[in-house]
């Protein structure tokens, strides 16, 4: 086992060539990680599985893939093979498998390796918030155990993380005005960190104050780039600045920016199929309408069922005066939903830009 985590320059450093990787390959990323990532989402392990086991045997140097994998082992049961994977991630990079580690060795019935994981996550730079552990389903076993009470009598986190979880309390009470003064009475009383700065713009992206987001996003970004304060690794695309910033931007109508932001974070989670959803909201906001149905059609290629996807992309083909293909989706639409008034309206307008107008009546 991996006991001790990688100090934080090493972290950095590594951060920084992850993403440095990730963006020489992020134009064509590898089929297996999308298809696994996408059959993950729609419940089918056993593809998923196939796919990513394809993937590794093309890339086995990428710890995420061996990370992924490892889940999709725990939800059909395979503690053993994927205790293995998680253990293969580690040997990439020493400590990121642990809390997986962790959760395997729980949910196969091993409570003393399982604590002595999370040990060893919380002493890592990895470490996740503490609700987000406490109340992790894998752990269930193990929350009346005398291990578990003696692993949480040691104080895990810094006043940065504390202030995470407290502006957390207040985002979970719908309190967004508190955890706006909670932060600012946190940043002026020490020297502002990238990680407050980013804290303080999701609370404002969430409350759609979008030019105040963009600016501690950005803010954040800066000090980073400086070597000021910490890059974390992490599976979550959602955790991304770049990402955040991108929504910010989209909904300040900076469509270039946003496009901008969107690109960098895609190229770090490629498979942030959400991601592509967005971009082509930026995209149809610069009148870029084929760069729009494209990404939305390559988001269908693994979620063909998705029926705002097949709606958007009637639209940007209605954008774009192809009203033809425009018809098809919405045909598509209304195949799967024949009640949905909007599909009738968005129908009935094609119809009326093709002169077929007995249909665009009738819709």
């Amino acid at each position: 086992m991996q006991s001790k985590s990688p100090n934080r320059a090493i972290l950095i450093l590594v951060a920084v060539a992850l993403v440095f990787l990730q963006g020489t390959k992020a134009q064509t990323p590898d089929a297996g990680l999308m298809a696994g990532c996408a059959y993950y989402k729609n419940g089918n392990f056993t593809k998923a599985l196939e796919s990513f086991t394809v993937a590794i045997s093309r890339n086995n140097a990428d710890e995420r893939l061996f990370l992924y994998r490892g889940r999709v082992l725990i939800e059909l049961k395979d503690f053993e093979n994927a205790i293995s994977d998680f253990n293969e991630a580690n040997e990439i990079i020493p400590g990121i498998g642990d809390l997986w580690l962790a959760k395997a060795s729980a949910l196969a019935g091993d409570p003393d390796k399982a604590l002595a994981f999370l040990k060893s996550h919380l002493s890592s730079d990895f470490r996740l918030p503490e609700d987000s552990i406490k109340m992790d389903p894998a752990f269930e076993d193990l929350r009346e155990s005398e291990g578990w009470y003696a692993l949480w009598e040691q104080e895990w986190y810094n006043d940065r993380e504390k202030a995470g979880a407290e502006v957390g309390y207040f985002l979970k009470k719908n309190q967004p005005e508190k955890a706006i003064s909670f932060l600012d009475d946190e940043m002026s009383g020490t020297q502002a960190a990238p990680e407050l700065f980013a804290l303080r713009g999701k609370v404002y992206l969430g409350q759609g104050n979008y030019a105040s987001a963009i600016s501690d996003y950005t803010s954040a970004l800066s000090m980073l780039k400086k070597g000021q304060g910490q890059q974390f690794i992490s599976l979550n695309p959602e955790e991304s600045h770049y990402y955040n910033r991108a929504l910010a931007f989209l909904g300040a109508g900076r469509f270039k920016d946003a496009l901008a932001d969107f690109n960098k974070a895609l190229r770090e989670f490629p498979e942030n199929f959400e991601g592509y959803l967005k971009r082509a909201e930026a995209y149809a906001g610069m009148e870029n309408f084929e760069a729009a149905r494209k990404d939305v059609q390559f988001y269908m290629n693994y979620f063909s069922h998705d029926q705002e996807a097949t709606y958007k992309c009637g639209e940007y083909f209605y954008d774009a005066g192809d009203y033809m293909n425009a018809l098809k989706y919405f045909n598509i639409n209304l195949k799967e939903d024949p009640v949905n008034s909007l599909y009738f309206k968005s129908r009935g307008k094609t119809y009326l830009k093709t002169a077929t107008y007995k249909y665009a009546i009738s819709d």
